[in-house]
């Protein structure tokens, strides 16, 4: 059953306050701290949690995920319950830390309204993210980089500008892995990006960050249903075919 706090987003989606990405987490504790998040929200298999779940949802193995749930548990993130081979877990207030690491440039205004987040704090600015992130078979970065972009995408848009280097820094990556991640976030049809161009003060025009625009999560999954079906659809000509070699 979805808890109160979230009768206001849609069934397919889970909110975000802006301020998860203001904890200095590394994009391994981060990108397992968003599942736990997914999970806790849509109250699946939250109490009964395990790292070989996590495993298979964020693409690493057992032992890296067991590694950044205790990293998350060091930092006061989580609180975790083990009971044999699964594990219960509670989300620990964050705003505290935030107001730790906050600086000027995390302070710029956010329109969006005041919302109960799951801890029970009050948030400036919560932001939908799509389920289905968690159903794509992306590697760890190509996923955590993913998140972040729906996470910054204006809401009638679907687009937005992050440089490389602003990613990097809030994931935890360098600017050159964040530029093979949204390489491959391309060709794989999730993100379509175009360059954009800025004047600089002395007038003279020259490129600036690329602008995203985010593929509807619906049409993704439609043409991945669409491969597969004609996957199987290929798969079954290939096994008639050679029955009927056999009996010739």
């Amino acid at each position: 059953m979805r808890s109160a706090w979230s009768a206001s987003a849609p069934a397919n989606e889970f909110l975000l306050p802006r301020e998860v990405f203001q904890l200095g987490l590394g994009h391994g504790p981060l990108l397992v701290y968003l599942y736990l998040i997914y999970c806790k929200s849509m109250g699946h298999r939250a109490d009964k949690m395990s790292c070989a779940i996590i495993s298979k949802a964020v693409g690493w193995c057992e032992k890296t995920v067991r590694t950044h749930l205790r990293a998350l548990d060091n930092a006061g993130l989580v609180k975790l319950e083990h009971h044999g081979q699964t594990f219960s877990y509670s989300l620990c207030p964050i705003q505290a830390k935030v107001r730790e690491r906050r600086d000027e440039a995390s302070r710029r205004s956010w329109i969006s309204t005041k919302r109960t987040w799951l801890t029970g704090e009050m948030f400036d600015a919560i932001f939908p993210i799509p389920n289905e992130v968690f159903q794509l078979d992306l590697k760890p970065g190509e996923l955590l980089v993913y998140i972040y972009l729906h996470y910054q995408k204006g809401a009638r848009s679907g687009q937005c500008w992050p440089s490389y280097a602003t990613i990097g820094k809030t994931v935890g990556m360098s600017r050159k892995t964040v530029q093979t991640h949204i390489g491959s976030l391309i060709n794989k049809g999730l993100i379509q990006a175009e360059e954009t161009m800025i004047r600089r003060k002395n007038g003279r025009r020259c490129n600036g960050s690329l602008r995203y625009t985010i593929t509807p999560i619906c049409q993704v999954m439609r043409a991945r249903e669409k491969e597969f079906l004609e996957q199987l659809k290929l798969a079954e000509a290939q096994r008639k075919w050679a029955s009927a070699q056999l009996r010739a």
